[in-house]
């Protein structure tokens, strides 16, 4: 096997990439409206924090997000599944997994209280296509709320998406 070496590849947009592992592009995205879906029962695209496109053919693009849901206060689970780039990133723990995070609302929760879900994974872009992030909710029984908690008041925060492009 042969080795290449360069001093420069050009973007397909502009600048230029001086060295693998340097970061090339990055992209934020932060949904800061709190909502609420009743019957919730069934997944959605609760928070779809859209899409980045890759400056290069050939990178890895870093993901980190969190996301927040919380239920009705009465003996519900909340389900959290991210889908990245189309696919279902779901639980380990099971051979017929239907989550990446669920919990228990009656005593992890109360009406004050909200444990956000989290995710940190890659993709490796070989085209330059747009890698979409999405996170869907559901709950067991009654109301799912979003980047609030039951009781608007006292709790809740923004849903955030980062996109970090690193060339290799």
């Amino acid at each position: 096997m042969g080795t290449l070496t360069v001093d420069n590849l050009n973007l397909k947009g502009s600048g230029s990439i001086s060295s693998f592992g340097q970061v090339i592009n990055t992209k934020i995205t932060q949904i800061t409206a709190n909502s609420t879906r009743s019957s919730a029962t069934s997944y959605a695209d609760d928070l779809d924090f859209g899409s980045f496109t890759p400056s290069t053919t050939n990178s890895i693009v870093l993901i980190q997000a969190t996301a927040l849901f919380d239920g009705t206060n009465s003996s519900s689970y909340q389900y959290y599944k991210w889908v990245i780039n189309g696919v279902e990133f779901l639980s380990t723990g099971d051979s017929t997994p239907i989550a990446s995070h669920i919990q228990y609302n009656i005593h992890t929760n109360n009406n004050l209280g909200v444990i956000p879900s989290t995710i940190m994974t890659s993709v490796t872009n070989t085209d330059g296509s747009a890698i979409t992030v999405k996170c869907q909710g559901k709950v067991s029984t009654g109301t799912l709320y979003i980047n609030r908690s039951a009781n608007v008041d006292q709790a809740g925060c923004p849903s955030s998406c980062i996109w970090t492009e690193i060339a290799t």
